[in-house]
């Protein structure tokens, strides 16, 4: 299990908060050491879960570390279309329950990547396309060709696209798109990921020994103005936990 996954936000606080009620034993009376700190924790819980689950602190969180799109044009000068390389990292695929094609059940971050993906293609121009990314519950081939065809269906031509399967996380992302982009030649590389999980795939691509430059994918939008931001919402929540997901990604030695 990811240690990404043991600090949930959702999960920490729930497990906060149940301690802090089984520490106050019911005593709200403040008398006792275990009451108080009992009451204590459950409240900062409480106030936690709150916090994190408003458009205000997840918008903030989210645009605090999301990477911002650079101009491409001035840092792809000089450099042929042909000797570039595009490389996107998949997201995610849903079981296949009733016959959809796999292209169509991939997650909605895995999607945005796609469709950003063919706006870079056609803008730029790529000799080769790198889809990195393994099926971990399923064929492990399946979430790359899934993106591959969805590329294609769009008008990238599929002899373009190299399918990297072996990858089950941002660090194998780095290291095998690289030594696919070294045995190219390749004079520039370019990697469309979601904006919020970009700093933590530039840092991986460097550790992995390559320079590449960022092509964000959903940059998050300012929260809404007026008391809505304030109020809970569960998408929100899911935002912060994403957040967290990369902040505690960024600290893996």
């Amino acid at each position: 299990m990811p240690i990404s996954r043991l600090v949930d936000p959702l999960l920490v606080l729930l497990v906060a908060a149940g301690v802090g009620l089984a520490l106050s034993g019911g005593d709200w009376s403040f008398r006792t050491r275990g009451a108080k700190i009992g009451r204590a924790l459950a409240w900062s819980a409480w106030l936690a879960l709150w916090l994190l689950s408003t458009p205000w602190l997840s918008s903030a969180l989210a645009r605090r570390i999301s990477t911002v799109p650079r101009d491409l044009h001035a840092e792809l000068a000089g450099s042929s279309p042909e000797r570039r390389v595009l490389v996107i990292l998949t997201a995610g695929i849903d079981a296949d329950e009733f016959g959809e094609p796999a292209m169509e059940r991939q997650s909605a971050a895995g999607l945005e990547r796609g469709l950003a993906a063919v706006r870079v293609y056609r803008e730029y121009g790529f000799g080769h396309v790198i889809v990195s990314g393994k099926d971990v519950r399923g064929a492990p081939t399946q979430l790359a060709s899934a993106m591959a065809d969805l590329l294609v269906e769009l008008g990238v031509p599929r002899k373009k696209i190299i399918l990297e399967t072996e990858s089950r996380d941002t660090r194998e992302n780095a290291l095998h798109s690289t030594r696919i982009a070294r045995g190219l030649s390749a004079d520039a590389v370019v990697v469309v990921t979601s904006a919020l999980h970009m700093p933590r795939s530039l840092r991986m691509f460097e550790r992995a020994g390559l320079d590449v430059l960022p092509a964000p994918v959903r940059f998050q939008s300012l929260p809404p103005e007026g008391p809505e931001r304030l109020l809970p919402e569960s998408l929100s929540l899911r935002r912060s936990q994403r957040a967290v997901h990369e902040l505690v990604g960024l600290l893996e030695p």
